[in-house]
């Protein structure tokens, strides 16, 4: 007896029969990702990755000059909200000589203001503080500089120059009544 081997015709066969034909392995899988979805996924991780990276990487490997800016800049809002809650004088001080940084009330007596001295921000290496200038005619490049925050929610107008071991320059202006620092780098009106 002979056999053949009939092929299986699809198009002869009744249509509710071929909708129940098993599909060929592999072909067909409900629970795989297209290839367009696989690409828009890709795309999207990558777009995230080029605008976290540079902030990622800022914030892993700080630059010292940042880093003393925002204490500025932290302890300005500190100073100025502990003037008017409490209505007193507050001063953020800067040691040009000893390289610190401090904010105490006007009147604390010299024994807690030393305390506070000793216990303030010290620059890191590599960064300096050029001067403060409270207007063009009046920089001040040595000793101590107070810089005050009123009761009334303003305070002195004052700029910090910045200089760090690599060159950078960066300015800070504290404005008497604006909320806010503003903080320029480079050398544009240094």
């Amino acid at each position: 007896m002979r056999t053949t081997r009939r092929s299986l015709n699809i198009t002869s066969m009744p249509r509710r029969l071929v909708a129940r034909q098993p599909m060929a392995a592999g072909l067909r899988n409900e629970h795989a990702f297209t290839l367009l979805e696989m690409v828009a996924v890709t795309a999207l991780i990558s777009i995230m990755l080029v605008v976290a990276i540079p902030r990622l990487h800022s914030n892993i490997f700080p630059d010292s000059g940042d880093e003393t800016v925002r204490w500025i800049i932290a302890n300005f809002h500190q100073a100025k909200e502990n003037a008017v809650h409490q209505r007193l004088i507050y001063v953020m001080n800067i040691s040009l000589d000893t390289r610190q940084l401090w904010v105490a009330p006007a009147d604390l007596p010299e024994a807690e203001a030393a305390g506070l001295r000793e216990n303030g921000y010290r620059l890191p290496n590599g960064v300096s503080i050029d001067h403060v200038a409270f207007s063009q005619a009046d920089r001040i490049s040595s000793g101590t500089v107070p810089i005050a925050f009123y009761p009334q929610g303003h305070s002195d107008k004052a700029v910090i120059r910045i200089r760090t071991k690599n060159g950078d320059r960066m300015s800070v202006y504290i404005e008497p009544f604006l909320p806010r620092v503003n903080v320029i780098r480079g050398e544009e009106r240094w």
